[in-house]
């Protein structure tokens, strides 16, 4: 079984998400590393991975890509006229 290692909070970002759970993104002091991590609404441990700087620059490049593919494609709801059953 893997041994849990609780990391600093000393320069970590944290990110609420929905019915109080979050995302935390903390970076090692000793290594080129980032830990992005999910907790629970009660503050436990869901899961999470540990990334080398590269691998971290490349997760950070498809989240904005897809951010922005998916406000381009986005459009509000239109109203439309109601469709005549003949």
């Amino acid at each position: 079984m893997a041994k849990i290692v609780p990391l600093h909070q000393v320069d970590s970002l944290l990110m609420p998400l929905a019915d109080g759970a979050s995302l935390r993104v903390t970076r090692f002091l000793e290594s080129p590393r980032v830990a992005v991590t999910l907790h629970g609404p009660g503050g436990g441990d869901v899961g999470g991975v540990l990334l080398q700087s590269d691998r971290a620059r490349l997760l950070a490049s498809w989240l904005v890509r897809m951010a922005d593919a998916s406000e381009a494609g986005w459009m509000p709801e239109v109203h439309r006229p109601a469709r005549r059953r003949s």
